[in-house]
């Protein structure tokens, strides 16, 4: 078969058609690039500004309950999981040796009040014996002024013979024997005002006595515990008739009423995060829906175990020791109302993204 050169195959390669494909497959060509580098750019500044993180989990305030007081649980109305409002029992404990406890507080009172109550009129009593050794006191004085003035109006008479040396000596026997009579006046006011009691003694008894009854008091009250606000039972794991110890927890209890999610951000996208910025959050408990939230603060230290963990620092592990990893930090991002309490569950895995906005300013 004859292959030569026919001379058409230049005119059919320069021909206008081709050429005008082969335009229209470099733009396509060099187009496609640009709209990839394009959107490249473009889904970079977006994370940029949306930093997202998919290892995020659900948590709330967790406390444990445990009783001030011990005793065997006498009512549980209560059971694992049960969703409580504020002020509701939880359990009780056997209130009836704190009430023994009480009623013998309340009768070491009475007695106390007793005491003091007699040591008042005893106290009374003896003012009214100084009030009357005031009187007696004060009536030997005034005889003695008596008799010291007749002694110093007979004694110059003596020599003029105008009084007998009988009325003179009376005189002064009388005078003498006054001066005695105030002297035992002022020694039994003195024993009187001595005798005065004291109830320092008494109502400092009565003021210890108050308290072992309301230490006792506030016991009988403990052995009601209740929920210190609302919230759901976690972790209970026992029944009536078991023995609660005091500072033992019986129960967990999650407080329902605040809500966050802790996602662990890269370092690097720690500088576009700020207290108060906008967030949106999807839980696993119901996928495809985002919730809104608010960045309520960022963590300022992590440790990874085994190595040298620091007390208090929450623990994010590094998933390749091998690879140098940008490390992550904590963020928590506070829940708003809107969100269903059917699908907010401590530990529940979600996924964060922080939005750009007005943030208040860091605190």
């Amino acid at each position: 078969m004859n292959t030569s050169p026919t001379g058409l195959e230049k005119s059919t390669a320069n021909a206008p058609g081709v050429r005008s494909r082969r335009i229209l497959g470099a733009a396509i060509g060099w187009g496609a690039v640009v709209l990839a580098v394009g959107a490249s750019i473009v889904l970079a500044r977006w994370a940029t500004q949306h930093p997202r993180s998919d290892s995020a989990k659900v948590s709330a305030p967790v406390i444990g309950i445990a009783p001030r007081v011990s005793g065997p649980i006498l009512s549980l109305p209560v059971h694992d999981n049960q969703l409580v409002a504020a002020g509701e029992i939880l359990f009780e404990i056997d209130p009836e040796p704190y009430a023994l406890a009480a009623a013998v507080a309340q009768a070491n009172l009475e007695a106390v009040n007793g005491e003091l109550e007699n040591a008042k009129r005893a106290i009374d009593a003896q003012r009214m014996h100084v009030r009357a050794a005031m009187g007696t006191l004060a009536l030997a004085e005034t005889t003695l002024a008596e008799t010291t003035e007749t002694y110093g109006r007979l004694a110059p008479l003596l020599a003029k013979r105008y009084a007998s040396p009988e009325q003179v000596d009376s005189a002064r026997r009388a005078r003498d024997s006054s001066a005695s009579a105030v002297e035992v006046a002022r020694a039994e006011l003195a024993a009187a005002e001595a005798s005065v009691l004291d109830t320092a003694a008494l109502q400092a008894r009565q003021r210890g006595a108050l308290a072992a009854l309301a230490q006792a008091e506030l016991a009988v009250r403990d052995c009601v515990v209740r929920a210190p606000f609302e919230g759901r039972v976690a972790g209970m794991n026992l029944a009536a008739g078991a023995f609660a110890r005091i500072g033992v927890d019986v129960m967990t209890f999650i407080d329902t009423g605040r809500w966050y999610v802790v996602a662990d951000f890269r370092e690097t996208d720690l500088r576009g995060i700020r207290t108060g910025a906008p967030a949106r959050v999807e839980i696993m408990t119901a996928p495809g829906r985002n919730f809104p939230g608010k960045v309520e603060s960022m963590g300022w230290g992590v440790t990874d175990l085994p190595q040298d963990p620091f007390g208090g620092l929450p623990i994010v592990l590094k998933e390749l020791d091998w690879v140098r990893l940008s490390q992550r930090f904590p963020v928590r991002i506070r829940l708003g109302k809107e969100v269903p309490q059917d699908v907010l569950r401590v530990g529940a895995t979600a996924t964060a993204t922080v939005m750009p906005g007005d943030p208040a300013e860091d605190q």
